[in-house]
């Protein structure tokens, strides 16, 4: 196992996801590139910590070609308790305006924590800890969670119960496939060169 090669498609993984949001964001909702330079250095440090997580775990999931398909699913894993929080009550944000509802910023506050941030750094280290079988493991795939909770799930909170939640979730599984793809079969080819 190359831990460079893991950590540096990682890297990549995130730094492509950022490309891919941006591109469907500019073309299904509005161009957003201002926020590109800060997005690539948390696309980075969070695609560092996602190939972490690959690292610790990847002798515990199928190989490939499944492989691919597996770290999907556990990222859906890891986001879906979110997901579901998000329809327990209305979103406190309005699509129409594309702001927080006034008066809702402490509940949006709260919510992102607790049902997004939270849940996926939960999720994600016993997921970690089940697959990879250590407290490293563990560690790092809650660390791995929370990255994709910040990333490409931040609007999950938001959209829940709202007419724009289908397309987030579209672009998000967009997002997750394509980043996992490269994760994969990233960390396959580097290992190779």
């Amino acid at each position: 196992m190359d831990k460079n090669a893991m950590l540096a498609a990682g890297a990549i993984s995130g730094i492509i996801g950022l490309l891919v949001f941006l591109t469907i964001h500019h073309f299904w909702i509005r161009p957003i590139w201002f926020i590109f330079p800060p997005g690539l250095f948390i696309a980075v440090l969070g695609g560092l910590a996602v190939g972490w997580s690959y690292m610790e775990i990847s002798a515990g999931l199928p190989p490939r070609p499944w492989t691919t398909l597996a770290v999907v699913a556990l990222i859906g894993a890891i986001l879906t308790p979110a997901i579901l929080l998000a329809h327990t009550r209305p979103s406190p944000f309005d699509p129409i305006t594309g702001n927080i509802i006034p008066g809702k910023g402490r509940e949006t506050l709260v919510r992102i924590i607790f049902e997004l941030l939270l849940t996926a750094m939960i999720v994600g280290g016993l997921a970690g800890w089940w697959i990879g079988g250590s407290p490293k493991a563990a560690l790092a795939t809650a660390l791995a969670g929370l990255v994709f909770a910040i990333g490409p799930g931040h609007n999950i909170p938001l959209l829940g119960n709202t007419p724009s939640e289908a397309k987030g979730l579209i672009i998000l599984l967009v997002i997750v496939m394509i980043s996992a793809l490269t994760l994969v079969e990233g960390s396959a080819l580097l290992m190779r060169v």
